[in-house]
């Protein structure tokens, strides 16, 4: 059986990509059709796990995507209308994620979800966690589900993933070497989890139907090529400081047709370092071409790292790692794209972050006095919540972050919750905690900002104008 299967990928190979020396290396048009089969599918997964492992553009840009949609953790701000159920709820969830390493899981999720197509989220009990709920999560990509021995296509499983009569998912098959449980190895190699059991998340559909396949596999057509270029590179950097030289072969005393004794010679003129060669009549050492410069070098892998993030819609300045030449203008129009990216992750992943929370709800209510009497009460099946992040990216100048938030809340295009909000704070707590620090009520914090916010704008906007009317003498000299 393991003959036949390398027989096969053997075969595939060359029928993809015929005469390329990488098997990986497949031409754009092929793509489509190489994943729609299963085993290609497979070795596009497993190639992706290694391109993570020795590639660093592309370890950056799913490092990056992972870290840019979850942030260090998801936080939950309260929607009861108790203050003090909410405030409780959201220090022990947040308690639980920190204790639990729940953001990680989260990342790693996400990054398997994009490595492999597939991120599956298994709990398991953190035996070291010092909160009162041990629950935490295992995270898996596709690689490691497998179809059981006895199962096939008539049972409706691909890939170790079973499906309904409507192809929606109802189980997962993992390999047994996956999962900590190796010693219950029998005839049947895989351990089978329903869909309650585990959480999962997914980009990749075909035709209505869960096809796990790497979000960046158009990439594959460009990554190998960046890793041989830079091979290349390397080895003409080594090339040229051993100071290449060839014999120079004059054509009128060697002739390629000549049948004389003076035929042309083959093979290496051998000489030890400090030695001055002696060449025979017809001879000269000259220099060899050291390649291209070091600017187009950069410039090349640039292109081609920057071209393989559209896929996720990355700008380039971001999968390069490089903002030497973009200005703020220019890097504001390509992050936009990105941004709008990250929002639909999170937006698309609230099933998970709220399944999440529901497993720890649950096993909390189990715990005796882990919820307080009050929350019980109000809260006795689902606490009413939603989520908050850390900000994306920022203005670099702070002020005119907040004269700019200064002049939202004034013109009304923005709120004081929208603004915490999208620094990943609750309102509420921060204005609560600074009236306490002043010895004030909520309300009168409240006032004592929406009073200034709307001085500070008209301020702003009053500086603005003044720039704007009156001219700058010194340009006007000029």
């Amino acid at each position: 059986m393991k003959q036949l299967i390398r027989r096969l990928r053997h075969n595939l190979s060359s029928l993809i990509a015929p005469g390329v020396t990488d098997p990986y290396t497949l031409p754009r048009e092929d793509v489509r059709a190489a994943m729609a089969n299963p085993l290609a599918r497979r070795e596009m997964i497993e190639f992706s796990r290694q391109e993570y492992a020795r590639n660093p553009y592309y370890k950056s840009v799913i490092n990056k995507l992972s870290n840019h949609v979850i942030g260090p953790s998801p936080t939950i701000i309260g929607m009861g209308r108790d203050d003090v159920s909410n405030n409780t709820m959201e220090d022990l969830y947040t308690d639980w994620s920190q204790s639990n390493n729940i953001g990680k899981a989260l990342r790693l999720l996400r990054r398997d979800a994009a490595l492999t197509g597939l991120g599956l989220l298994i709990p398991k009990k953190h035996t070291q966690s010092p909160h009162l709920v041990k629950t935490s999560f295992k995270a898996y990509g596709a690689d490691a589900l497998k179809t059981p021995y006895n199962k096939g296509l008539h049972d409706r499983i691909y890939d170790g993933i079973e499906y309904d009569k409507d192809w929606e998912p109802i189980r997962f098959h993992f390999k047994n070497d996956i999962l900590e449980d190796r010693f219950l190895r029998n005839v049947d190699d895989t351990t089978t989890y329903s869909i309650d059991e585990v959480l999962y998340w997914a980009e990749g559909y075909e035709n209505g139907v869960m096809i796990p396949q790497p979000e960046c596999v158009q990439a594959f057509t460009i990554y190998p090529y960046i890793r041989r270029f830079l091979q290349a590179v390397i080895e003409g950097e080594e090339f040229r400081q051993s100071f290449p030289m060839a014999v120079e072969l004059d054509p009128k005393y060697y002739n390629i047709n000549s049948q004389e004794k003076n035929s042309p010679p083959t093979g290496q003129f051998e000489y030890e370092p400090k030695m001055i060669p002696t060449l025979k009549p017809g001879m000269k050492l000259s220099g060899l071409p050291t390649g291209v410069s070091a600017a187009d070098r950069e410039r090349m892998v640039k292109m081609m790292a920057a071209a393989a993030a559209l896929c996720i819609d990355m700008p380039a300045n971001l999968a390069n790692g490089d903002s030497a030449d973009s200005n703020m203008a220019s890097a504001q129009v390509d992050i936009q794209p990105w941004k709008n990216k990250v929002y639909i992750d999170r937006f698309d992943l609230q099933p998970i972050f709220r399944r999440t929370f529901k497993m720890w709800f649950d096993r909390g209510v189990l715990i005796e006095r882990f919820f307080p009497s009050f929350v019980r009460r109000n809260h006795s099946n689902f606490f009413p919540h939603t989520y908050v992040f850390d900000p994306l990216f920022e203005h670099p100048d702070p002020l005119k972050n907040s004269n700019a938030r200064a002049v939202d809340l004034a013109s009304g295009a923005a709120t004081l919750n929208a603004l915490y909000a999208q620094l990943g704070k609750n309102a509420k707590r921060e204005i609560s905690r600074e009236a306490d620090l002043l010895g004030i009520s909520y309300e009168e914090m409240a006032q004592i900002i929406l009073t200034n916010r709307s001085t500070l704008a008209l301020k702003v906007l009053g500086d603005d104008e003044e720039e704007t009317s009156s001219p700058d003498p010194q340009r006007q000299a000029r």
